[in-house]
């Protein structure tokens, strides 16, 4: 016998539109949220330092670093669009 339960549904009210600094404002929460949450993990990193990077790169980052903290032998899945091997050069 299945158990089907439903929410009751009520109709939400339309919000107010989003204006441009209501929008920045969520943005710059967003981004210092992650920058904290970085920084918890990785008390190394510098905000001046993380504040160099994009939030897309900086959510990464956080999501590898939050992997590297499981147990061994977890699974972790690279991005699609993150490649195998990478290779810098110094800037000096």
């Amino acid at each position: 016998m299945q158990l089907l339960l439903r929410r009751h549904e009520t109709k939400a009210a339309t919000p107010a539109p989003e204006t441009a600094a209501d929008s920045s404002d969520r943005q710059a929460l967003d981004r210092l949220g992650l920058v904290q949450r970085i920084m918890a993990l990785n008390p190394t990193a510098s905000s001046e330092y993380l504040g160099s990077f994009t939030d897309r790169s900086l959510s990464m980052y956080l999501a590898h670093l939050e992997s590297a903290g499981a147990p061994r032998g977890a699974r972790w899945e690279r991005p699609c669009d993150s490649p195998a091997i990478i290779g810098r050069e110094s800037a000096e």
